[in-house]
């Protein structure tokens, strides 16, 4: 009589992964998901820093909470027609750092903000650098 075997509502890897694939699956996903959940935390963190003060702090009115976020959905766009064109003719190596320490500087350069105007042209910096 043989054993059943178990059922499970995921499918990590598929039955004909090899030992290396499987390893390789894991590997990655151990690097891309923590950096996928602080990237959506700090996006959240927005909303909040706005609801515990930062709207009267920056001078904040009307709608510009709506324009802050719209400006960041921008960027993103933007950010992505010159990726597009550099990825394959700069090497990886040299690109990606450099990309991740433009969003570093800007996302750093917005505890600094003073106003509604510096706040934006900041988001809008780390969206263009996150975009790709």
């Amino acid at each position: 009589m043989s054993t059943p075997s178990i059922r499970r509502w995921y499918h990590w890897f598929a039955p004909t992964d090899s030992p290396e694939e499987r390893k390789l699956i894991l590997k990655l996903d151990f690097l891309i998901v923590p950096y996928a959940l602080f990237s959506i935390a700090a996006n959240n963190n927005i909303d909040n820093a706005y609801v515990s003060g930062m709207a009267d702090e920056l001078g904040f009115h009307g709608n510009e909470l709506v324009q802050f976020q719209t400006i960041f959905v921008v960027g993103n766009v933007v950010g992505l027609l010159p990726f597009i064109y550099l990825f394959p003719r700069v090497p990886m190596h040299v690109l990606v750092p450099t990309l991740d320490l433009g969003w570093g500087l800007f996302t750093l350069l917005q505890y600094r903000a003073q106003s509604y105007a510096e706040i934006m042209a900041y988001r809008f910096m780390v969206a263009i650098f996150e975009g790709y």
